[in-house]
């Protein structure tokens, strides 16, 4: 049933990891800049020894990223294991700090086999047009110069990768499966994040929708005359209210609402061989959870073209509760608004146990 859907939405085919990273980063996010950089963190401070059911410590660090011209440093909170084993560690590029968040439950996360990193996207660089603060003013001095220089998910995910390589010094991280995830627009740049830094291993990004995990090719508010809560959002709709998240060369597919060249399955397949997990809730129709599992279908053929599973068992659409997690690619769905929830991470946890190496 699916894949019929798929051939009648006729999508571009994929190509070669590398032409589908030019194309995204060209016409969708924009360009990284190549810029030196150094690394440091202060003493981690800790917040309490015996979390929550007393499995981990809590403490923090301020991690400094000092560029040519300048420096900046935010907080990165650390729930960490403190017996010997090496363990995946998982960061969450999250809306909030840790201890204010409703999309990170801390005390079952505690509970798991795995570490936590986690920091707030607004102490990297505000959500809006201003590329004057932050490490937005250090990484793009001259703001968003040209049409394919990277907008704030490209600064969001430049970030990502900085804790990363604070993450690689600590003693107790499995290096061969790091993984991180990230909820609607932070779930767009974990995306983004995992396509450009082969070191995660695992993604799971959730309720990402339009320019993240969902396909532009027939979603449901394609060729809408009006706009109802019930129906996914289009291209128009982000650029108008969102164009600073992007390069400026994605505004061209406004007026069509899609690209003919590609779609955001191409996305998905970058991350390929590796690991990558869609979530999607059925009340969430701005991010369109038919189109989401399709497109996680769809990215499919890149893990299938080197004899790897992708997304197995997806005949027909889900129903809350239901969840593939088979395949290198998995899609589940929840009965919720948009919302990361204890359910979401729960699948996640189970995923990268399924296939950690």
């Amino acid at each position: 049933m699916l894949k019929a859907e798929l051939i009648k939405r006729n999508l571009p085919a994929l190509k070669t990891r590398e032409e589908m990273m030019e194309i995204l980063q060209r016409e969708v996010y924009g360009y990284l800049p190549n810029v030196r950089y150094r690394v440091f963190a202060d003493e981690p401070k800790t917040v309490e020894k015996r979390f929550a059911c007393g499995n981990v410590i809590h403490s923090f660090v301020n991690l400094t990223v000092t560029l040519e011209n300048g420096s900046h440093t935010f907080r990165v909170d650390r729930l960490l294991h403190n017996d010997g084993k090496k363990r995946p560690l998982i960061l969450l590029n999250n809306f909030h700090p840790m201890g204010s968040t409703p999309y990170f439950p801390i005390e079952e996360l505690s509970e798991s086999e795995m570490d936590f990193l986690v920091f707030c996207y607004k102490d990297i660089s505000s959500d809006d047009g201003d590329f004057s603060n932050g490490l937005a003013r250090l990484l793009l001095p001259e703001g968003q110069k040209t049409n394919e220089t990277c907008g704030k998910i490209g600064v969001w995910a430049w970030a990502a990768m900085r804790v990363l390589d604070y993450g690689l010094t600590l003693k107790g991280t499995d290096a061969d499966n790091i993984g991180i995830a990230g909820h609607s627009r932070l779930g767009k740049t974990a995306l983004y994040t995992a396509m450009m830094d082969e070191r995660f291993r695992f993604v799971f990004s959730n309720a990402a929708g339009c320019a993240g995990d969902s396909l532009a090719h027939g979603n449901s508010g394609h060729g809408r005359e009006k706009r109802t809560p019930e129906l996914g959002e289009l291209i128009c709709d982000i650029v108008e209210n969102f164009p600073y998240w992007f390069c400026k060369n994605y505004a061209k597919y406004a007026h069509a609402n899609v690209s003919e060249s590609f779609d955001q399955h191409f996305l998905l397949a970058t991350i390929a061989p590796r690991c990558v997990l869609v979530g999607s809730c059925n009340l969430d129709f701005w991010a369109d959870p038919c189109s989401q599992q399709l497109c996680a279908l769809a990215a499919g053929e890149a893990w299938e073209a080197v004899g790897l599973p992708g997304l197995v068992g997806s005949r027909r659409y889900l129903n809350p509760g239901e969840a593939l997690t088979d395949g290198n690619v998995g899609y589940f769905l929840i009965h919720s608004l948009h919302f990361l929830s204890r359910h979401g991470w729960k699948y996640f946890l189970e995923f990268i146990e399924k296939h950690k190496k």
